[in-house]
């Protein structure tokens, strides 16, 4: 059982404090300010948190190793000015199926900076890709690389392309079982298999095609503890391993067709902080912060991987796409109490109702990801360790936010800081019950902006038409019993 204690500081970014009237701030914003002014549910943006946390990791990575380029995963936080931010810190722009490259263009980022990545592409996300030059195409199948050679004859145009790898794992799952359900879940549908000699296919294909040009390798091992047996060991161990048979498969190939790849993209999954928080949905009973490996472990890991592996004269380029960690815990959702109501119940519970819920973050239902909570006037009060709280919102399914969690005592009223919803929170957000979707604010060293603006009622309304027919017929009678 987690309580206000353990998450004391520990799952907090750098720039977030505590004021002298004993409430948080976030970049020097009061976050009681923030929930008056543009009311709740609130997503609130660190921009000095992105900064340092995608700073930080690019530094180390380039002290470790000369040749590195990291692309954001447009997936985690889509907002604007988030891309924005990180394209002015140097970043790529890692954009999957066929909405996230034009939305990335319409927030000033040009083509060439940006990554098409994904499984199953449409005609009409390879034809825009090859159309308007981007920086490269990860080839997740045969049928992909033969419809983007087609398309970029008919631009004419050349593309770089490098080929997804569904790894073998053989070596990983020797030392980590338990990533078999991330093998199912998560990568099964993606990439080339390389076992059946289904990558190397791929790989001749596009060595052979006359508008294509291959450049090198995918593949992306995801986060572990979203559904695997998680340690910070395990985690690193993910990454070192995906590395070494990615590397030899970059080795196989250069036997075969007598060239060096110039790029290895080595995906993400990487985590920013010092903890994640790791509860299974609907359990209660395993909720607790784990440690999460340092940029430098990581870069040991990986770089010492493709060093010891690689039988190459020049270095590849090494490329990175992350989303969680310049985003993870840099941000905040804003959310207040609308009722506490006491279940009697053996064991008891007290159910803290909320107006900002898990279907604002429809993974909290489908993975262990979890979210620190804090009372935002007094986060550092002692909890109340008679009632076990659950926190959920006002919709009408299962929506557990947090469970079987000690808080100080709230009422209703009280404003709740739910931490870590910087990414995949806002992109994965839904309209259920009718909800509209929150606002989003950033907030610069005691400046705000508002930078998403909060769905109105009209707009979910709008979407609909009634037929005109419809619209004409006159309910019928019915007789009374």
């Amino acid at each position: 059982m987690l309580d206000a204690s353990t998450t004391e500081r520990g799952g907090w970014p750098q720039s977030m404090e505590v004021a002298a009237s004993g409430a948080m701030t976030l970049d020097g914003v009061d976050l009681l300010d923030l929930a008056k002014e543009h009311g709740t549910p609130l997503w609130v943006l660190s921009r000095s948190t992105i900064e340092t946390n995608f700073d930080r990791i690019l530094s180390v990575f380039q002290n470790r190793y000369p040749k590195v380029e990291i692309a954001y995963s447009v997936k985690a936080n889509n907002t604007f000015a988030v891309l924005r931010l990180l394209h002015l810190r140097g970043a790529m722009m890692d954009c999957s199926a066929e909405y996230e490259f034009p939305l990335a263009l319409r927030a000033g980022i040009p083509p060439s900076n940006c990554i098409i990545n994904g499984n199953g592409k449409s005609d009409e996300a390879l034809r825009l890709a090859a159309e308007a030059g981007v920086r490269e195409v990860n080839v997740d199948s045969m049928d992909e690389a033969l419809r983007l050679n087609r398309h970029a004859g008919t631009t004419g145009t050349r593309v770089k392309c490098l080929v997804r790898v569904q790894l073998t794992y053989d070596r990983l799952l020797a030392k980590d079982p338990s990533f078999r359900s991330m093998l199912k879940v998560g990568e099964g549908k993606f990439g080339s298999n390389l076992r059946s000699g289904q990558a190397m296919e791929v790989v001749d294909a596009i060595i052979a095609a006359p508008n294509l040009d291959f450049a090198g390798l995918h593949h992306h091992v995801g986060f572990s503890g979203y559904m695997a047996e998680y340690t910070t060991e395990n985690e690193v161990m993910h990454h070192r391993e995906c590395a070494i048979e990615l590397s030899s498969f970059a080795n196989a190939i250069k036997d075969r067709h007598h060239i060096e790849i110039e790029r290895l993209n080595l995906g993400g999954g990487y985590r920013a902080g010092n903890l994640v928080l790791l509860s299974t949905p609907g359990a209660g009973d395993d909720v607790a912060l784990h440690p999460v490996p340092t940029p430098e472990q990581y870069a040991d890991a990986v770089f010492g991987a493709v060093e010891s592996i690689l039988d190459f004269e020049v270095s590849p380029l090494i490329q990175f796409e992350m989303g969680a960690y310049p985003l993870a815990d840099a941000g905040v959702m804003l959310t207040s109490v609308i009722e506490v109501k006491d279940a009697h119940t053996n064991p008891q519970r007290r159910y803290v109702v909320t107006d900002g819920g898990m279907w604002m973050f429809v993974s909290r239902g489908s993975m262990r990801v979890g979210y620190p909570i804090a009372v935002a006037d007094r986060p550092l009060e002692d909890p109340d360790l008679e009632w076990p709280v659950e926190v959920c919102s006002q919709v009408c399914v299962f929506d557990a936010v947090a469970e079987e969690i000690h808080l100080p005592p709230v009422k209703a009223g009280d404003v709740l800081v739910y931490l870590h919803q910087g990414a995949y929170t806002d992109t994965q957000s839904t309209q259920f019950n009718a909800f509209p979707r929150p606002a989003i604010v950033l907030v610069d060293r005691g400046t705000t902006s508002l930078v998403k603006q909060r769905e109105t009622p009209a707009q979910l309304y709008d979407r609909n038409q009634i037929p005109l027919q419809l619209a004409m017929e006159k309910p019928q009678p019915r007789l009374m019993t």
